[in-house]
């Protein structure tokens, strides 16, 4: 039989080992929450990368709009596009035109409408020729191709004629029979240009080949 003051010490070493198992059973779960705890900032953290992405593409935005604005002043810029005329094998814009018809008062703002169109033809001519330029700017200001440029005489002026006779050049207008030279009879003084087959005379110009 066990004593009085030995149950005591039972008792309570048996309270003392089920309030150490308590407190180990415990203990675990509560050294979970600081783990629950932690993983809670983790949501409001991973929009944090976001920032930059979002300034990359406020930065885009303006590029955008940049190269858009580019490109509609690129598309709308009559004065460079070039249209095809004259059978597909000349391509003429709205300032070629411009400068053609100021070469023409240049060079044949006395004479009558038809010679007008014949100056404005045989620019056209060479630019469809395999023997000249590409382009109707760069036909006139080849070198020695027209006097009013190399004296310095070809200016911005240009009048309705000469604007109207370029159109109809340009349609397809052509009283040169395919001409690439024009010169005037009574002032050349090149034995070469007088040398060329001539095809017609219109006004005070010689045309030829």
């Amino acid at each position: 039989m066990m004593t009085r003051e030995a149950r005591m010490r039972l008792f309570f070493w048996l309270n003392s080992f089920g309030l150490m198992l308590l407190c180990l059973f415990v203990t675990p779960t509560s050294a979970t929450a600081p783990h629950s705890n932690e993983a809670t900032p983790i949501p409001t953290s991973k929009p944090v990368p976001l920032g930059p992405v979002v300034q990359t593409e406020a930065k885009e935005k303006p590029k955008t709009i940049h190269s858009t604005a580019v490109r509609k002043s690129v598309s709308v810029s009559r004065d460079e596009r070039r249209k095809v005329i004259r059978n597909g094998r000349v391509k003429v814009s709205e300032r070629d035109m411009e400068l053609l018809a100021r070469l023409v008062y240049a060079e044949g703002r006395g004479e009558p409408y038809e010679g007008q169109v014949a100056i404005a033809a045989v620019v056209l001519n060479r630019v469809a020729s395999p023997q000249f330029p590409d382009t109707v700017s760069e036909v006139i200001f080849a070198r020695n191709a027209f006097s009013p440029v190399q004296n310095g005489k070809l200016s911005h002026k240009s009048n309705e004629s000469t604007r109207k006779a370029v159109r109809d050049a340009v349609n397809g207008m052509d009283p040169t029979n395919g001409s690439l030279y024009f010169f005037n009879p009574k002032t050349a003084t090149s034995d070469w240009i007088l040398s060329r087959q001539k095809t017609v005379a219109i006004g005070h110009h010689q045309f030829a080949n």
